[in-house]
This record gives C-alpha cells, sequence and structure tokens, in this order.
C-alpha cells in the first residue's frame, strides 16, 4: 500500500507566514506521517536560521527565524518554499539521519527538470544550476521523537544568497527562470508521485514578529556549512550556533552539559554530536566545533570575572 501524503496546496504566503510554518514543523501534530507544503512567497524578506544571530537584515524586507538550521535565506517575490514534515526521516522513503537532504532533495530535482532546468545537488547546501547555486536545502531534526523536516527555497526573481559563504565555494548566485505556479505544480507532481496524496487544509499560525536582538558571538570558527558560533545570548545563557544543520535537541543537550562541565569538552561535543540518531550536516571535524566552544567558555569566563 502507497504511503500517505498530505498535500497542502498553499498558494501564496508571506515571509512571516512562512518562517510560522517551518518554526512548527516539529512540534505541530501529523495526520499521517508526511505533509508537504508547497508555497509561493508573496513578497521579500529574510529567513534567518534556527540557531543564528544576524544583523543587519532589515533592509531586505520582514527578518524571521525559521525552523531549519543553516544560514538566512533571502525570499524574493516568486521564490518557491518547499516544507516536507515527516514523522521519521524513513516516513517515505528508505533514509536515516544522515541523509535526510540527499534523499529528499531528489523529488525537487525531477520537478526542475521537468520544467527544463536539469540541476544538480552535490551533497552542500545547495542546488546547482548550470554550476550556480539556486536553491538553498536544508532540514529541522529532533533525536528524541525522530520529527523532520526538510526545507527548500527555489530562488525565482532574486538569488536566496545574502552573503558569501565558505559552503557556496565562491560560486555566483542565480535563479531559476521558471513561472512559479508551473514549478510549485511540478514539485507537488514529484513528491506525491508513487504515495497516496491527500489535499488537505492549511493551518493558520501566528507570527512570532523579528528575532530579538542577541550580542554577537564570543567565537567562531569557519566549517564546511559556515560559522559556527558559541557564546551567551542576551539572557545570559550559553548558546552554540550560527549556520550548523543539527537536530535540535541535540544541540540544546550539548549546550547544558559543556557549561555543567568545562574539563574535556570535546569528549563531550564527539559523545554528543556523533551519538546514534543525531543529524549533523556540513562539519568536517567536530574538533571546530569543541574548539569554538572551548574558547568562548574561556572568554565568557573571564568577562565575568
Amino acid at each position: 500500500m502507497a504511503v500517505r501524503l498530505d498535500v497542502v496546496r498553499a498558494g501564496e504566503l508571506s515571509v512571516p507566514a512562512l518562517a510560522a510554518h517551518s518554526r512548527a514543523a516539529l512540534d505541530v501534530p501529523l495526520a499521517s506521517t508526511a505533509q508537504l507544503q508547497v508555497a509561493i512567497a508573496s513578497g521579500h524578506g529574510v529567513l534567518v536560521g534556527a540557531f543564528q544571530r544576524a544583523h543587519g537584515l532589515s533592509e531586505l524586507g520582514p527578518v524571521r527565524r525559521r525552523g531549519s538550521g543553516g544560514p538566512e535565506l533571502h525570499v524574493a517575490a516568486g521564490s518557491l518554499h518547499v516544507l516536507l514534515s515527516l514523522a521519521s526521516p524513513d516516513a517515505l522513503v528508505a533514509c536515516d539521519e544522515t541523509r535526510i537532504v540527499n534523499r529528499h532533495v531528489r523529488p525537487l530535482l525531477r520537478a526542475l527538470a521537468k520544467t527544463g532546468h536539469l540541476a544538480h545537488f552535490y551533497g552542500r547546501d545547495w542546488v546547482s544550476l548550470g554550476g550556480r547555486p539556486v536553491a538553498w536545502v536544508g532540514f529541522a531534526h529532533d533525536t528524541s521523537t525522530r520529527r523532520t523536516a526538510f526545507e527548500a527555497l527555489v530562488a525565482v526573481g532574486a538569488p536566496y544568497v545574502v552573503h558569501p559563504r565558505r559552503s557556496l565555494r565562491g560560486k555566483e548566485p542565480s535563479v531559476v527562470p521558471v513561472e512559479p505556479q508551473r514549478l510549485a505544480t511540478a514539485i507537488l507532481d514529484a513528491y506525491a508521485r508513487d504515495t497516496h496524496a491527500v489535499t488537505v487544509s492549511m493551518a493558520v499560525l501566528p507570527d512570532e514578529g523579528e528575532p530579538p536582538a542577541q550580542p554577537e558571538w564570543v567565537a567562531t570558527r569557519e566549517e564546511v556549512i559556515g560559522t559556527i558560533g558559541a557564546g551567551p545570548d542576551a539572557q545570559g545563557h550559553f548558546r552554540i550556533g550560527g549556520d550548523l544543520l543539527v537536530s535540535r535537541d541535540a544541540l540544546t543537550r550539548l549546550e547544558e552539559s559543556v557549561v555543567q562541565n568545562h574539563a574535556d569538552i570535546g569528549r563531550l561535543v564527539d559523545a554528543t554530536l556523533s551519538a546514534p540518531g543525531v543529524a549533523l550536516d556540513g562539519v568536517r571535524s567536530l574538533v571546530s566545533v569543541g574548539d569554538c566552544v572551548t574558547e568562548a567558555l574561556e572568554a565568557s569566563a573571564r568577562l565575568q570575572g
């Protein structure tokens, strides 16, 4: 029997609405094991990554925090937003926590090909068209529940890249020259293939407003995914974040454990982020995370002392 896929044909949504659905993707109850929502952005704005501290972006439009990790994304009117909410990584296809993007980006590539745009995914957090980044792809995940969300933003009208990052390998970002509704239909069809697709209504979610101002990270490191940061937040709680693509609750556990035990940061980082069931992309070596955390804790201690 084909797996049921609940399909939300969202039409046009504002940046605040896109962000609200993204933030809720791991927490809102699912009527089945998978739900797909495809929306066309109705205006400009910025979607900030779940673990970021982004500054000076308001000139691009409304700034809202999404639920997935990764960098800030510029949303232009006509951009395509894809949100696939799953009860577990393998709800639709054979997949574990290490291959969330790799497995769930494939229907998006098929949809782009159907509209005449042969695109490729090479394992980073972007889709390439003619060697140029035209779509961001990432995930949100919890280890305790196994809830998973694959999220994508396809650039139409203006590139999605706000700032150059190591992940882009110096490639100049571009856009997909396509009529948004045509691509939206192709995306819905591609993900619904081999499933029992059921159209459902869209939930109305509250807008949480612009993310509150946070201090700059005390320490940073550059990794494959981009910038990793660590340091106290505005309330004095120690945080680890930046452009990380990582399981939400695993990162919280790491933050709590390093504050309680400064003696062996490297071991704590390894034990937490390489544990079975943890999703982590774009970090070549956990040593960089440990070094960043150690530097931030030492600098914070000096400031407090």
